[in-house]
């Protein structure tokens, strides 16, 4: 008999089938009937083969489906309405009280309750931003309803101010900011009529308001028999709401123009409803509660194939004659580094693009070439052209050159900019261009930059922006877009976790020039020690068979320091990253010597049926670029 529990059951229409026939499959096999009958076992074989073939057909054409791992629980008898949450500390909310706990441990900090004749009876929601918790108030269930947003001192929970609202119909749930503005939601509760009045309303700083937005059928349909009790933008830029019951979030789109809202999807979660939180300081971290059981829930945005097994177990052999290319003497423009390689192969002839830093600690553009047997005689020559001016997003640093041929007399070569200005990874603005129609002189195309930093508190690339890698992918219907591969740095402070944060990003184009953000692709790992403080610098390529492959710098607690990862996808959106801790850890740092360190900046390019892959070392290129060609695991030359 063929046991169910070997196979994997999916979500979806085609799920349910495939489940159905399973099932029926399997009481068909068990009737005595069936077995009677004389069947040759080579045919019996053969069917067993041809439905374990068609589960996993089903299977590998299922698109991956977006949801939530459990990180952690804690115990807060206060998690009875709502969740907030800021870089150090989340908060339980209760109708009459707020906690406030360690966000590592769970310990409370601070605890505030409303005095007897206080007019606080309903807390619901809460947000921390510009230094302040915002909790959404109302005396539901009396009536006339009166609405405020109640005001805290977020580390000692002093209450500091009330915000009226006139109000008197919808009970105020949650407010949430976005875009430097204002967002509450009214909910209306009873028959499915008045549950349809429930409306977002976005407000300016000075409490005006300015639009609203209602919810669609299929969403209010569900929040029945109450109505909406969450809501907090996403990183993406997406609106995740809640009901009052079921383990749910349904994530909506905010159209431009005042109406409804668009439903995107419904992802389940081990929530019970009520009030959730984005964490703005960990990008991809949910809060929620647990209203039974008084838990607040830690969770981590994932989807369906990003544990699975990997295609590829690619390993490298390094070259003995590494570094390849070393920073020069003194008064070179790449005197103190040579980082960030981005090769194109011509021929028999490699073009290594790099930036180089000199004896002041100002880094430049250059480009080298070398035979491609003659890996440490590069032709080395100055800047491609000189860095900003002051003021200008690359006043002080040009990096991360990545060349691609868009036309047979265009090509592109985008870089990262460094201001000056501000400390880590704020101090990288935005993304510029160069062009140049041969390959070799290059001209800015803009003193702007042509992908810039979002500046959007909670979103991927809110501080600092980096460069990674341009393709060009055939869509479905034919047509082609050009997508760029970044890095987005989201936020800072004194954490490590927090000041080296790097988030792998999503832009897409149809001339290479001007492009949209689709946020978010790939976040570090907490539970993998290798990559669980930032993932950075993709460089993305696309199999001639179908489906991508992704290389990636990844910096975590184990080393302290970069080591390069992999990562594998068939639709260059969802990333599968092994179903193992180690799985997809690649390049590491090794021995005492140049990469002792520190591995980074990968650039991978085809070389037949093997790969090569170009990379720096210890100090973020002060050592040089060094190279490693792709072996099979038995091969040992």
């Amino acid at each position: 008999m063929l046991s169910l529990r070997s196979v994997t059951f999916l979500r979806g229409d085609t799920s349910i089938k495939l489940y159905l026939n399973s099932i029926m499959f399997y009481i068909t096999l068990s009737r005595p009937s069936f077995r009677l009958k004389k069947i040759p076992l080579r045919y019996f074989w053969m069917m067993i083969i041809v439905f374990v073939s068609q589960i996993a057909s089903l299977q590998a054409n299922q698109k991956p489906e977006r949801g939530f791992r459990e990180l952690d629980r804690f115990k807060a008898s206060e998690a009875h309405q709502a969740v907030a949450v800021d870089e150090a500390a989340f908060y339980a909310i209760s109708s009459r009280a707020v906690a406030r706990y360690d966000k590592a441990t769970g310990k409370q900090l601070a605890y505030w309750t409303g005095p007897k004749d206080s007019h606080i009876r309903h807390l619901n929601s809460g947000i921390v931003t510009g230094g302040k918790l915002y909790c959404a108030h109302s005396n539901w269930p009396q009536n006339p309803l009166q609405n405020t947003i109640e005001v805290f001192q977020p580390k000692t929970l002093e209450h500091l101010e009330t915000l009226t609202f006139p109000e008197t119909a919808g009970a105020i749930n949650w407010v949430d900011r976005r875009g430097g503005k204002w967002w509450v939601c009214y909910a209306f509760y009873g028959e499915i009529e008045n549950v349809r009045k429930t409306r977002i309303v976005r407000y300016d700083d000075e409490w005006q308001p300015e639009a609203e937005w209602t919810f669609p059928d299929s969403v209010v349909k569900r929040f029945l028999p109450h109505s909406n009790s969450g809501g907090a933008f996403g990183p993406n830029g997406l609106l995740y709401a809640t009901g009052h019951d079921h383990g749910e979030v349904y994530v909506l789109k905010v159209p431009e123009s005042p109406g409804e809202l668009v439903h995107v999807e419904t992802l389940a979660v081990p929530l019970s409803g009520q009030g959730i939180a984005w964490d703005q300081s960990d990008i991809g971290t949910f809060w929620g509660i647990v209203r039974r059981s008084k838990e607040v829930v830690k969770l981590r945005l994932t989807h369906s194939a990003e544990f699975k097994a990997l295609r590829d177990r690619i390993q490298w052999k390094r070259d003995v004659q590494n570094p390849i290319l070393p920073p020069r003497a003194a008064g070179n423009f790449d005197s103190t580094r040579c980082m960030n390689p981005w090769v194109v192969r011509q021929a028999d002839e490699y073009h290594l693009f790099y930036a180089g830093g000199d004896d002041d600690g100002l880094h430049r553009l250059g480009m080298v070439t070398a035979k491609t047997d003659q890996l440490t005689q590069w032709d080395r020559s100055g800047p491609l052209f000189d860095k900003g001016k002051p003021g200008a997003f690359d006043a002080r640093w040009c990096v991360l050159p990545h060349a691609i041929r868009m036309a047979d007399d265009r090509w592109h070569l985008y870089y990262t900019g460094n201001s000056g200005k501000g400390t880590g990874l704020s101090s990288f603005p935005g993304i510029g261009l160069a062009t140049s129609q041969e390959g070799r002189d290059w001209s800015r195309f803009s003193t702007q930059p042509v992908l810039a930093r979002s500046g959007e508190p909670g979103s991927p690339d809110a501080i600092g922006i980096a460069g990674g890698s341009v393709l060009k992918v055939q869509r479905s219907d034919g047509t082609s877009e050009w997508r760029f591969y970044y890095t987005g740095c989201p936020t800072t402070g004194k954490a490590h976790l927090l000041n080296q944060q790097k988030t792998i990003c999503l832009a897409v184009s149809e001339d290479g020039i001007h492009w949209e953000k689709q946020g978010a692709i790939m976040l570090r790992d907490p539970e993998r020690d290798y990559e669980n403080v930032g993932v950075a610098g993709p460089v993305v390529l696309q199999r001639e068979g179908g489906g991508f492959q992704m290389w990636y710098s990844a910096i975590g607690s184990r080393w302290g320091y970069y080591c390069i990862c992999y990562a594998e996808s068939e639709d260059g959106v969802f990333w599968t990253r092994g179903a193992e801790s180690g799985d997809n850890l690649q390049l590491t740092p090794t021995g005492s010597g140049w990469e002792s360190q520190m591995v980074e900046y990968p650039s991978v390019i085809r070389e037949g049926k093997r790969l090569r892959l170009f990379y720096c070392g210890n100090g973020y290129g002060r050592t040089g670029i060094g190279t490693a060609v792709s072996i099979e695991p038995n091969q040992q030359n």
